[in-house]
C-alpha cells in the first residue's frame, strides 16, 4: 500500500540503497521510500542484523534485498554495488 505525499516524491523504479536499514531511523526511511515505490536495498555489518532486518521487511510486507558490508571500507563499499547492481538493477 503505497502512502506517499507529496506525488513529486515518487520513487516507482527507483532503487534506494540505505546504509544500516535493519532496524531503526534507517528502517522507518527505508520504510517510506518503499511506501512511495523504491525498491529497498540496504547493509548491515553483520549477517545476522541482515538477517533481522529482512525479517521485519517482510514482516511489513515490503520486499527488500539485504547486503553485508563495512561501509568504512571503500572496496567493500564497491564491490556491494557492483552485486546490487547485478542483483537489483
Amino acid at each position: 500500500m503505497s502512502v506517499c505525499t507529496p506525488k513529486s516524491f515518487d520513487l516507482t523504479g527507483k532503487v534506494a540503497l540505505i546504509t544500516g536499514a535493519s532496524y531503526g531511523i534507517g528502517f522507518a526511511i527505508a520504510t517510506a521510500m518503499a511506501n512511495c515505490g523504491a525498491t529497498i536495498v540496504f547493509n548491515d555489518i553483520k549477517q545476522e542484523l541482515v538477517d533481522k532486518g529482512l525479517a521485519a521487511y517482510r514482516e511489513a510486507g515490503i520486499e527488500a534485498h539485504g547486503y553485508v558490508c563495512d561501509v568504512t571500507n571503500e572496496d567493500a563499499v564497491n564491490e556491494m554495488v557492483k552485486k546490487i547492481t547485478a542483483e537489483v538493477g
